[in-house]
C-alpha cells in the first residue's frame, strides 16, 4: 500500500509540476480563442444565410464559449490542488461558483432583446441583475476568506505524515480522470441537446446541470472521503467542524446548480458565509491557544 501510494506521489509531482500546468493553461486558453472564433463564425453563417437559418443568434453569444473553457481551466486547478491546503482547495471553489455566477450573465444576455428588456419590472433584466450582484458579492466573500486564511497560514501548516499527502495525491489523479471522462460525456450529451434546440429554436441548454452539477455531486464524496481519511493523522473536534462546515458549503453548492435564481444564489451565499464564519472561528481558537502556549 505504502508503495502505491509513493507512486502515485510521484507521478502527480512529475505530472502535474508548474512547467506542465502552464503548458496546460496555455492549450486550453488557445482552445478558448479558436472556440470563440469559430462561434462567432457560426453565428454569422446563421444571421446572414438562409441555410444556416437555425444558427441565427446574438454575436454576445459567443462571448460564452471562450468564458466556458476558462472556467474549465479553473476546474482543473481545483482538482490538482489538492494535495495542498484543504483551505486553499475550498477557496478555489469559491471561485469556481463565482465564475460560474458570472457566465450566467453571458449566457442570459445573449437570449434577450436589448430594445426592449431594460425595464425594472422586466423579469429577464431582473435576472441579470442577479447574476451581477450575486457575482459581486460572491467575490467580496472570497477575497474576506482568502484574507482570513492568509491571516492564518502559519496557523493551517501543519507537519502531515507523507501517506497523507500522497493519499491527497492519489485522490487527485482520480479526479483529473474523471473530470476528462465526465467532461467528454457532458460535452456529448449537451451537443445533442444543443442541436435538439436549434431545431426547436428553443434556447440553448444550460451546462450547469449537465456538467458541474455532476462534478460537484462527486466533490462532496471526496471531501467526506478525505475528512475520514485525514482523522487517521489528525482528531480534533474543532478540525472536524471546520471541514465538516466545508462539506456543507459543497453541498449548497452542488443544490444551487440546479434551482431557480434567486434561490440558487441565497444559498450559495448561505455556504460562503458558513464556511467564512466557521472558518474564522477556527482559526480565532488556534491564535489564542497560540498566545496561552
Amino acid at each position: 500500500m505504502n508503495r502505491l501510494l509513493q507512486k502515485s506521489g510521484n507521478y502527480f509531482d512529475k505530472f502535474f509540476n508548474a512547467q506542465n500546468v502552464r503548458k496546460v493553461e496555455l492549450l486550453i486558453l488557445r482552445f478558448a480563442v479558436l472556440a470563440f472564433l469559430i462561434h462567432l463564425l457560426i453565428i454569422f453563417l446563421g444571421n446572414n444565410f438562409f441555410y444556416f437559418k437555425n444558427l441565427q443568434h446574438s454575436y454576445l453569444k459567443a462571448i460564452y464559449t471562450p468564458f466556458s473553457f476558462i472556467l474549465f481551466y479553473e476546474v482543473f486547478l481545483l482538482v490538482i490542488i489538492i494535495p495542498k491546503s484543504i483551505s486553499e482547495f475550498v477557496g478555489k471553489q469559491f471561485e469556481v461558483i463565482t465564475l460560474i455566477t458570472l457566465r450566467g450573465f453571458f449566457h442570459d444576455i445573449a437570449d434577450i432583446d436589448l430594445k426592449h428588456f431594460i425595464n425594472i419590472n422586466n423579469p429577464e433584466f431582473i435576472s441579470l441583475l442577479y447574476d451581477l450582484l450575486a457575482s459581486l458579492i460572491m467575490l467580496s466573500l472570497t477575497i474576506l476568506y482568502y484574507k482570513i486564511y492568509h491571516n492564518n497560514r502559519k496557523a493551517e501548516i501543519v507537519n502531515e505524515l507523507n501517506n497523507f499527502i500522497n493519499i491527497k495525491k492519489l485522490v487527485s489523479l482520480s479526479m483529473i480522470v474523471i473530470l476528462l471522462l465526465l467532461s467528454m460525456s457532458s460535452f456529448y450529451m449537451w451537443g445533442r441537446e444543443m442541436l435538439d434546440a436549434l431545431k426547436l429554436k428553443q434556447n440553448y441548454p444550460n451546462p450547469n446541470t449537465v456538467f458541474y452539477a455532476d462534478f460537484f455531486s462527486i466533490m462532496i464524496f471526496v471531501d467526506v472521503l478525505l475528512l475520514i481519511i485525514s482523522f487517521i493523522y489528525h482528531f480534533s473536534f474543532f478540525t472536524i467542524f471546520r471541514n465538516a462546515s466545508f462539506i456543507i458549503t459543497t453541498i449548497l453548492i452542488r443544490i444551487s446548480l440546479t434551482i431557480e435564481k434567486p434561490m440558487n444564489y441565497i444559498i450559495i451565499l448561505i455556504g460562503f458565509l458558513f464556511s467564512i464564519i466557521s472558518f474564522y472561528l477556527y482559526s480565532l481558537r488556534n491564535t489564542k491557544n497560540k498566545q496561552i502556549e
